[in-house]
């Protein structure tokens, strides 16, 4: 009995921890490149211990056009890379801009890293009316000028990410340039959320319906407990 006690409180912390994804999941509907977190779910190990275990979901979000040069969107497998204090991070989240001294950096300043380093436009010597260009390839020009090619990376094992912050991940066990093949840039997109708010909600419920269950078992039990220590007393 203390066994299924334990067993039910257990759960209760499960559905708890998978309300908080729920409503962090909710919380970033509308943030650019946000990869939804999967409920936490029970998996059994290679020694046949239980263990609690969370995934991300990558799939692929809906562009938006934007008609801003600096966003891009990635269609298709990979991720950009910026430098961060951390050090190299990786996101779908292409909302970027350019710093006074002529950096690409996504919106908290982070460097946007291309083949050849950080992306850097030498803005004093180009004429104003030229226009920054993104090819498809990822080829960043300015004007009729090639600076870089962006930086598109793939992990080299997604199920080891860690979430740094917001929408950027670091591979745990690295990374290394994507195939040309697997995506195609798209210049003044970005890649909406992929949460879907219908499925979220009903995921809700259910966990909540769960709770509730898990915390009734919890109460029956206690109850049972109880009243055997009573019966024993006699």
């Amino acid at each position: 009995m203390v066994k299924g006690i334990y067993t039910a409180a257990r759960g209760l912390d499960v559905r708890m921890k998978n309300l908080d994804v729920i409503a962090n999941n909710l919380a970033n509907l509308n943030t650019t490149g946000f990869k939804k977190e999967m409920p936490f779910s029970e998996v059994m190990n290679q020694y046949g211990q239980t263990q609690i275990q969370q995934v991300t979901d990558f799939s692929q979000g809906d562009l938006a056009q934007t008609n801003n040069p600096t966003d891009v969107a990635i269609s298709g497998k990979g991720f950009f890379v910026v430098q961060t204090g951390n050090g190299p991070e990786l996101t779908r989240n292409g909302s970027f801009k350019l710093s006074d001294s002529g950096y690409l950096i996504d919106q908290q300043g982070n460097k946007v890293m291309g083949q050849n380093g950080e992306i850097k436009l030498d803005l004093q010597s180009f004429e104003k009316q030229k226009t920054l260009l993104i090819s498809s390839d990822g080829e960043v020009k300015y004007g009729n000028n090639v600076i870089d090619k962006l930086m598109i990376a793939k992990m080299n094992g997604q199920q080891d990410a860690s979430r740094d912050s917001g929408t950027n991940f670091s591979a745990t066990t690295g990374f290394q340039v994507a195939n040309q093949s697997d995506f195609q840039i798209k210049q003044g997109y970005l890649e909406e959320s992929n949460v879907n708010p219908i499925k979220e909600l009903e995921n809700m419920i259910q966990v909540n319906n769960e709770y509730q269950s898990a915390s009734k078992m919890i109460t029956f039990l206690d109850k049972s407990l109880d009243e055997a220590n009573q019966i024993g007393k006699v």
